[in-house]
């Protein structure tokens, strides 16, 4: 597979997407949601287009959630290499040369817009990230032109007969860069181009910025979109930390990725509301958010620890026994996954830009797994010659996997168990002022959510 047929259908790609979807939806993320796919007319001539806060991790979003073989575009300078523009071939994925990547490199734009025109006509699905590059933070950014140039471009070749549709995307982690997250994946209704045709063709420059606009207004509502910059974490930690609290008031099943997107979405609507119609009031609750989170983050506790809870020594007792009675199975577990598991943490560390950090996560994990299950199962074959034992051992790797990550995630949570008790043990002044801040804090918006619902 090389650039001159990338729009054609790969069986290695089909296997490789296959297993990879299974590593990305049941493995590497704990709960993954594909959302309004009916609504996307699969034998038309579509682009995909989605907000981009995490680098390759937003192209295989939208890549597993549709039985086609989609086309993605990335740029240019990591193409340099021969056999590594060879492998991001098979993978379909074009370049897009840019100016700062030289003036003269532009040319070779003319062939990608050509293949652009064939994986269009193939009806494949090409995928195109409007923003033209990440960040690391939930707010839907200024569109380039690209996408909407190659849209109409792709129209005006055929004299606008292709009907092209634009398909908007929203994409919601509940954590970039960890193992085991959430990820919900929303799909919205298909966006013709047919409305801008006449506009194009008069005046090409104003016709990309009202493509631009109505894409811009059709990926909001899909994905979430914290406006302020000034007041962007109290945003932030509102919406994670009340949205179960919206979710009991309105009856909804907070384990539902998409009643908790919703969720989310209200509370920042009611957090707009005040700083737009009771500014103090909203600055005030902000200084008290601010305060808060500095403090939990110097005891290295989360503010669902704090919040609501009355910490129970007998309960973390209980715990540390149960972790004690079940740590030789853990250790044996953990033993038999230590290299694949850290290679991947480790390795990630190295890369400076911390969005790329889950797409290496992830790329590595799901060869390094199976390569050490493959490694471990031999060398006990070698040492019992290959008999049940050795089946038994294959098996049941799996399952002390699983095991040794639950493990360990109870046994977070009863260490900062442990912290919350020590720390409200201190009974001191500054303990005082935290529990009156979060009082405050959670009776504004108690209150405001109840009044937003009524």
């Amino acid at each position: 597979m090389g650039i001159h047929n990338i729009e054609k259908k790969s069986f290695g790609y089909s296997l490789l997407k296959s297993y990879g979807k299974w590593w990305h939806d049941k493995v590497f993320y704990n709960k993954v949601v594909y959302r309004n796919t009916e609504k996307v007319p699969l034998n038309d001539h579509l682009i995909f287009t989605a907000n981009h806060q995490n680098a390759l991790m937003d192209a295989l979003a939208i890549g597993y959630s549709i039985k086609k073989q989609f086309v993605f575009v990335a740029r240019s300078d990591i193409f340099k290499n021969k056999i590594i523009a060879q492998l991001l071939y098979f993978l379909k994925i074009l370049p897009v040369y840019r100016i700062r990547d030289g003036y003269d490199t532009l040319k070779k734009n003319k062939e990608i817009f050509q293949k652009t025109l064939d994986v269009i006509n193939n009806k494949n699905g090409f995928v195109i990230m409007p923003e033209g590059n990440h960040a690391s933070f939930r707010r839907l950014r200024p569109f380039k032109k690209g996408f909407a140039r190659i849209a109409l471009q792709a129209e005006e070749a055929v004299n606008f007969s292709l009907d092209v549709k634009i398909i908007p995307v929203g994409i919601n982690y509940s954590n970039y860069e960890k193992y085991r997250q959430d990820l919900l994946v929303n799909f919205g209704s298909p966006l013709s181009l047919s409305p801008f045709y006449q506009e194009y063709k008069n005046n090409p420059a104003k016709a990309l910025n009202l493509v631009k606009a109505a894409l811009s207004d059709s990926i909001r509502p899909l994905m979430i979109d914290i406006k302020s910059e000034k007041f962007y974490d109290t945003y932030d930690f509102s919406r994670t930390n009340f949205a179960e609290l919206f979710c009991q008031k309105k009856g909804w099943n907070f384990n539902d990725l998409s009643n908790r997107f919703l969720a989310e979405k209200q509370i920042i609507k009611i957090l707009e509301e005040m700083e737009n119609n009771s500014p103090s009031l909203f600055s005030e609750f902000s200084k008290n958010v601010n305060s808060v989170i500095r403090e939990i983050n110097l005891q290295k506790l989360n503010f669902r620890d704090v919040y609501n809870k009355k910490p129970s020594k007998i309960n973390f007792i209980l715990k540390s026994a149960v972790l004690i009675i079940f740590s030789p199975v853990f250790i044996y577990g953990y033993l038999n996954h230590f290299f694949p598991y850290y290679l991947p943490v480790y390795a990630s560390k190295k890369v400076k830009d911390p969005q790329f950090r889950s797409s290496f996560k992830y790329a590595l994990s799901m060869f390094l797994f199976p390569l050490f299950y493959f490694g471990q199962t031999l060398l006990e074959g070698f040492i019992f010659s290959f008999n049940w034992i050795t089946i038994g051992y294959i098996i049941t790797m799996p399952f002390f996997g699983a095991f040794s990550w639950k493990y360990s995630r109870i046994y977070l949570k009863n260490l900062k168990l442990y912290r919350l008790l020590r720390w409200k043990n201190l009974k001191n002044s500054n303990i005082k002022s935290v529990n009156k801040k979060i009082s405050y804090i959670t009776n504004q918006i108690d209150y405001k959510i109840t009044k937003f619902i009524k």
